[in-house]
């Protein structure tokens, strides 16, 4: 009986581990897009700018803008990697999580299955002591 509890309780509580990292994984995916979505965003702002830089009152004020939108998107791009890393990281912490889970869970299977065998082998046992007493007691009486 202890075991069957200890493995409910071990399955339970990874099964709430896993929820968690899922949660954290998830988290880390919506940085990471985020983080993509600025940097299309940035892509567009460079676009929309050298478009404008085309109109000579305009153009004074392009080359300020390169060089922020440059800085900005090497630090968006570290960000990015970090980022990934980050996610990557978390996917394979989730995944050995996952794996833990599933060793109770077979462990918990295989203990039920043991249970079943041994509670069929004791009815076997059962069964064919009544069928030898049953036979002993008609040799006996016929």
């Amino acid at each position: 009986m202890a075991v069957k509890k200890s493995l409910a309780t071990l399955i339970k509580l990874q099964k709430s581990y896993v929820d968690e990292q899922r949660r954290h994984v998830a988290q880390l995916q919506d940085r990471l897009e985020k983080i993509e979505r600025d940097i299309a965003q940035l892509e567009i702002a460079k676009a929309r700018e050298q478009e404008a830089a085309r109109d000579p009152a305009a153009s004074h004020t392009y080359g300020e803008f390169v060089r922020r939108a440059v800085a900005q998107g090497r630090e968006l791009e570290e960000m990015r990697r970090t980022a990934a890393d980050a996610v990557a990281v978390a996917q394979d912490r989730l995944a050995a999580l996952f794996e833990e889970q599933k060793r109770y869970e077979i462990a918990e299977k295989q203990r039920i299955d043991d249970e079943a065998r041994e509670a069929l082998r004791r009815e076997n046992i059962e069964l064919d002591e009544i069928g030898g007493v049953m036979h002993e007691r008609r040799k006996d009486g016929g």
